[in-house]
């Protein structure tokens, strides 16, 4: 099987639980920061799948950030590859702008244990086989995205219209993050104590209260996030 292309966009943020199913089921991984990536040598017939991981950069600030667009353009390369695709937090910004949706910045932001619903859509969807109508999921964004043309809305949250989008069989943005285990809960929240704290949220409560719902929380992402990696097998 050819490698999974990663990228980064927090130095100090991997892929949690994404990362070690992916090692699991025998996939080896590139993992690249975006800010460095060499994005003209990149051939996305060369791998099995992208992952876009998340950061605190917005998907609009690409005059601070210049290398988001190159990003940008390489999640798009991909979409038209037809390579399994999925894009986490920040990473779902990107993907949704390559897809022609808009990031826009959220009143309040969603930091912590919030619940998220399934629609219709969501009930239906391979991915989210056996999944509750609505459950706690782990949140760390201040912004939110509009469900981009020809995409499937799948899931909301009471603050966030659109937490989860699917476009065609095989690219997927979640808002919320799927991916993390609690030790990337611990780097997001202790690495951002005084933006969490400015946002009304206590960083080592949120680790905390953590600890009573990652098991189960785990166990229902590992369904979601297996059943894209099987995807992923599909591609190899």
């Amino acid at each position: 099987m050819s490698a999974v292309l990663v990228i980064k966009n927090d130095a100090k943020e991997g892929a949690g639980q994404l990362g070690s199913l992916l090692d699991a089921r025998g996939f080896d991984q590139k993992i690249l920061p975006g800010w460095e990536v060499d994005y003209g040598s990149i051939r996305p017939m060369d791998y099995s799948g992208l992952v876009v991981l998340g950061g605190a950069q917005g998907a609009y600030e690409t005059d601070i950030y210049p290398y988001l667009s190159d990003e940008i353009r390489l999640i798009q390369s991909f979409v038209d590859a037809g390579r399994p695709v999925i894009g986490l937090c920040l990473g779902a910004q990107l993907l949704a702008t390559a897809l022609g949706g808009e990031v826009r910045q959220n009143v309040n932001k969603e930091l912590g244990w919030h619940d998220i619903q399934l629609n219709d859509g969501g009930l239906a969807d391979p991915l989210m086989e056996g999944h509750p109508k609505r459950a706690s999921a782990f949140h760390f964004h201040g912004d939110y995205f509009t469900t981009p043309p020809g995409c499937v809305n799948l899931a909301s949250s009471d603050i966030t219209h659109c937490q989860l989008f699917r476009f065609k069989e095989n690219v997927y943005g979640f808002q919320y993050h799927v991916e993390v285990d609690q030790p990337l809960i611990e780097v997001m929240c202790l690495n951002n104590v005084d933006y969490m704290a400015a946002n009304g949220a206590d960083a080592q409560s949120v680790v905390d209260k953590s600890k009573a719902f990652i098991d189960e929380y785990m166990r229902r992402s590992r369904a979601v996030l297996n059943s894209w990696i099987d995807k992923l097998e599909e591609a190899a």
